[in-house]
C-alpha cells in the first residue's frame, strides 16, 4: 500500500515536471525565434551601414567625388535609412 502511494506520487511528480518542462521549452523556443529574427535584422542593418561607409570612403579617397560616386553614396545611404526604418518599425 505504501509502495503504491509512493509510486503514484512519484508518477504524478514526474508528469508534472514533464508538463512544466514542455511549457518552458515552448516559451523559450518562441522567445529564441523572436530574438534570432531581431538579430538577423540588426545584422542586415549593420552590413548596409558598413557598405555605405565603404562606398563613401572609397569615393573621398582621392579628394574628389564624381557624379557616379555621388549617386552610389546617396543610394547606399538611402538603403541604410530604409533598413533602419524597418528595424525601428518592428
Amino acid at each position: 500500500m505504501i509502495t503504491q502511494r509512493v509510486t503514484l506520487n512519484s508518477d504524478l511528480l514526474l508528469q508534472t515536471i514533464s508538463a512544466i518542462l514542455a511549457i518552458v521549452a515552448t516559451l523559450l523556443g518562441n522567445k529564441w525565434i523572436k530574438t534570432k529574427n531581431e538579430l538577423l535584422k540588426l545584422t542586415k542593418l549593420t552590413t548596409k551601414i558598413a557598405t555605405a561607409l565603404k562606398v563613401t570612403s572609397d569615393a573621398i579617397e582621392d579628394d574628389k567625388i564624381t557624379q557616379e560616386e555621388e549617386k552610389a553614396i546617396v543610394r547606399k545611404w538611402k538603403d541604410v535609412i530604409e533598413e533602419a526604418k524597418k528595424f525601428i518599425e518592428t
